[in-house]
């Protein structure tokens, strides 16, 4: 009896089970979401890419029917945020907002506690923009070949500033000397502000940096602009040639924001999250957040699950190369 008792006690508690977790998971994009959904943007509040994220989660937010809130879990590159959506539950309620350097990462840490083609799915592209090559007011250079042509002169090499070893300003750095085969002295330093106020203060010579950063001292006449590093011009400033015109085709560096889920987020979870990504990328006050800060949604056509995919795998893949071609080492043996 006693014996009945418990089995029929197991049998009732293994069913409550089942009930709960029916409950607490979508067992269809019909069912989702039912509950308010966390985007982690990978980057600290207040800049650029938090712009964006909120943005695009307000946008979301209309079009899923529930809240998109957005958590800003900044630190170690981006590889924090990305480490906790990465071990995060596969529902569909844990969104990732990164950038370029999540496909550096892997070539730079030996000890990355995920694996980003394993553990996070990419949901879609969301925008692109390029980085301009400035310079210090009193170089000598006022186009790009007079900058090649100084950079390749007597009494250098040039200073050329970066946000620090291994981000995507110090392989746009290494990529162009390579490029136009001249000799450089990096400087690294503690983000993108640093950078731009000793160039500024014209201590270092040159720096490639993002249109929120330069666009402004471009403006003021604070700095020199020579080139902005992708195959067609900024719409933001026009009369800058693009390096792809110049002909230095290895410097198409787009410098993109992604969306991501947990790696066994359901498909149709993924598919729902992919349409209303692609509705807010089609509506013009989004559109215009961009452009206010340099960027561009991304075509239709790279706008799919599997689009978003591809480029990532390409991407890792590219910067691999880059980082072994040139011996950039953090953690790396």
């Amino acid at each position: 009896m006693a014996r009945h008792c418990v089995s029929t006690l197991l049998k009732a508690a293994a069913i409550a089970v089942a009930i709960t977790g029916a409950l607490a998971a979508p067992s269809h994009a019909g069912d989702y979401p039912e509950r308010f959904v966390t985007l982690i943007a990978a980057t600290a509040a207040g800049g650029p890419g938090d712009a964006v994220a909120r943005t695009v989660a307000s946008r979301m937010s209309t079009i899923l029917g529930q809240q998109v809130v957005v958590e800003n879990v900044a630190g170690g590159g981006g590889t924090i945020g990305a480490s906790r959506v990465a071990h995060a539950k596969p529902d569909g309620y844990t969104m990732l907002m990164h950038q370029t350097g999540i496909t550096i990462a892997p070539a730079l840490y030996s000890n990355l506690p995920f694996d980003l083609e394993k553990d996070l799915k990419p949901v879609g592209m969301v925008n692109v923009t390029y980085t301009f090559l400035i310079g210090r007011k009193s170089l000598p250079a006022n186009n790009i070949n007079e900058l090649v042509a100084w950079m390749k002169g007597p009494g250098k090499p040039a200073k050329f500033a970066h946000p620090g070893v291994g981000s995507m300003g110090h392989l746009a750095t290494v990529s162009f000397a390579k490029d136009v085969g001249a000799e450089i002295a990096p400087v690294p330093y503690r983000g993108i502000g640093p950078a731009m106020g000793d160039i500024i203060g014209e201590h270092v010579d040159i720096l490639w940096a993002g249109p929120a950063t330069a666009v402004p001292q471009i403006k003021a006449g604070a700095v020199k602009v020579f080139a902005f590093n992708g195959n067609k011009r900024s719409p933001v400033l026009p009369d800058v040639p693009s390096t792809g015109e110049l002909g230095y085709k290895d410097m198409d560096i787009p410098f993109w924001q992604a969306l991501f889920v947990p790696a066994g987020t359901p498909q149709p979870i993924v598919d729902k999250l992919n349409a209303a990504l692609r509705e807010t990328l089609a509506d013009p006050h989004v559109l215009k957040v961009f452009h206010d800060t340099g960027a561009e949604a991304y075509p239709a056509d790279m706008q799919t699950t599997a689009a978003a995919t591809t480029f990532i795998h390409e991407q890792v893949a590219h910067w691999a190369a880059v980082v072994k071609e040139h011996n950039i080492k953090l953690d790396r043996k």
